[in-house]
């Protein structure tokens, strides 16, 4: 048994994998990738999908290959494939997503299907074949992060990714709680924080008091598609104004095109958080008619960027603002903020943090490796001999938890950021006459839509009373723990009757 555990951050634009040794957190490099410790989360199939590339030489085959180069998959994985949001997202890559079986998301590739959790494995089985080239063994057992918003079908599914990639998953962790361990918060003194990590795909704010060993949430709030894919697409849906105004022609996009323009638009955000201004030039783009084409050339500055991303950039602090209403507390009472992820470089970023937090933000390490980092501290303590060594991880509800009602609407019992452990219970009732049986469906999310929420589990009380409608009392139950394992009983209080599911709305249960 190897005594490492790794930390991965499976992220949506790149992955990173970091370990312990010698008390310290190392992150791992990784051959032929970017600043050799940063992967890009990208796989390419070539060849009729007999060859598959991973990281930075499958993200250079995205304007070569389009259709089949997966990218962004974390923003999809564990979803359904009728759920609005994944279906106006899905429209946007160059990629076929298809619905697969029980209204799961599937990519099709060269006419056959895959899941995201074997995109995602793909990206965690080169993590960990460098892992175990850097450390001269193999390692298997990981903690990965995922964001503190994500559903328990995403979290299921990112466990089932690290298992595809043969990796034995200890627990899942969110990942500003790991960015956190990595600062070393609590080390001396009672603290109130903020980790605002502003990634690829997906935004995250969790609000944390740290005291000694003990890291307690007081509230989390984030969007799954907020992130720097959604600035990259901004720079491009201002480059087609900009060539419609200035050239008088309505540039039809196809995926060899997206991809282009995509790729240009990453470029001018990287470059433009270090210089005041970049010339962009994309070769033979803007169609003139009879086999014409011209070059698309242009000056963007610093000013005019921050024109283009501001409508993005604004929709973290709606987000910030309504988790630290949550959490009860002013700004004014907040020790740190720290900025985690790699769309946090970006200098407007980071001034509109400081106006909103009234504070400078803490950016004492790489924010692309923190969460890693943070990871593989987690790790660390898992192992026996550092069981003592453990953070106390006190969480919250990430997202509301309910039960179906009629149509479309759910009861909701359990509302998002109530703190862990809880117990809610509610009496419900039998909609339709004559029923001799009940389904309670459980959803998870903070729409009170089912079509908008995400359908955890069910059980069915059966060989019921028949009765008019209205007439049964049923008690459902919540119990959650400190794990986040939630119990859902449902009772039939005229005949004693009962059901009960288990289910996890926050990941693995620490390794006993």
């Amino acid at each position: 048994m190897s005594k490492y555990v790794l930390g991965i951050d499976l992220g949506t634009s790149t992955t990173t994998v970091a370990v312990v040794q010698d008390g310290l957190s190392t992150v791992i490099p990784i051959p032929g990738e970017e600043e050799d410790k940063i992967m890009p989360s990208v796989v390419s199939f070539v060849n009729e999908g007999r060859n598959i590339i991973v990281g930075k030489k499958a993200k250079d085959m995205r304007h070569l290959n389009p259709v089949n180069t997966i990218y962004s998959i974390k923003r999809i994985i564990g979803r359904n494939f009728s759920h609005p949001e994944t279906i106006k997202y899905a429209r946007k890559f160059p990629y076929k997503v298809v619905g697969g079986k029980n209204d799961s998301v599937e990519i099709e590739i060269y006419g056959k299907r895959i899941t995201p959790q074997i995109i995602s494995s793909l990206v965690l089985k080169k993590a960990k074949k460098a892992a175990a080239e850097y450390l001269g063994e193999e390692v298997v057992d990981a903690v990965i992060t995922v964001p503190a918003n994500y559903n328990e079908a995403q979290r299921r599914a990112t466990q089932e990714a690290g298992q595809l990639a043969g990796l034995n998953v200890l627990r899942i962790i969110n990942e500003p709680t790991a960015a956190a361990l990595a600062y070393g918060f609590g080390s001396n003194r009672d603290e109130k924080i903020a980790v605002f990590d502003f990634g690829g795909g997906t935004f995250d704010i969790t609000v944390l008091e740290v005291r000694d060993n003990v890291f307690e949430v007081l509230s989390t709030a984030g969007n799954s598609f907020l992130g720097g894919d959604d600035i990259d697409a901004a720079i491009v849906q201002f480059m087609m104004y900009d060539i419609e105004v200035n050239y008088g022609v309505k540039v039809s996009m196809n995926s060899e095109m997206m991809t282009v323009f995509l790729a240009e638009a990453e470029r001018i955000k990287i470059a433009l958080s270090t210089q005041d201004k970049i010339k962009v030039l994309i070769r033979s783009m803007i169609p003139l008619g009879e086999e014409r084409f011209a070059d698309y050339e242009r000056v963007i500055d610093r000013e005019l960027f921050n024109q283009i991303i501001d409508p993005i950039v604004s929709q973290a602090f709606d987000i910030c603002r309504d988790a630290m209403e949550s959490a009860h507390l002013d700004v004014s009472a907040l020790d740190a903020v720290i900025l985690v992820g790699g769309s946090s470089k970006i200098p407007r970023v980071q001034e509109r943090v400081s106006e909103f937090f009234k504070q400078q933000p803490y950016f004492g390490i790489e924010s692309v490796l923190v969460i890693a980092m943070g990871a593989s501290i987690m790790g660390n303590s898992l192992i026996s001999d550092y069981s003592d060594q453990a953070p106390v991880l006190l969480d919250v509800v990430p997202l509301s938890i309910g039960v179906g009602s009629v149509g479309d609407y759910i009861e909701i019992l359990v509302e998002k950021n109530e703190p862990l452990p809880l117990e809610r219970t509610n009496i419900f009732t039998n909609a339709a006459d004559d029923v001799d049986s009940v389904k309670i469906e459980i959803y998870q999310g903070n729409a009170k839509s089912k079509r908008e929420s995400h359908l955890m589990g069910e059980l069915t009380l059966s060989e019921m009373r028949k009765a008019k409608r209205g007439e049964l009392k049923i008690e459902v139950k919540f119990e959650i723990d400190t794990n986040g394992v939630l119990n859902v009983s449902a009772v039939d209080l005229d005949t004693g009757r009962m059901q009960k599911i288990s289910l996890n709305i926050l990941g693995l249960e620490q390794r006993q």
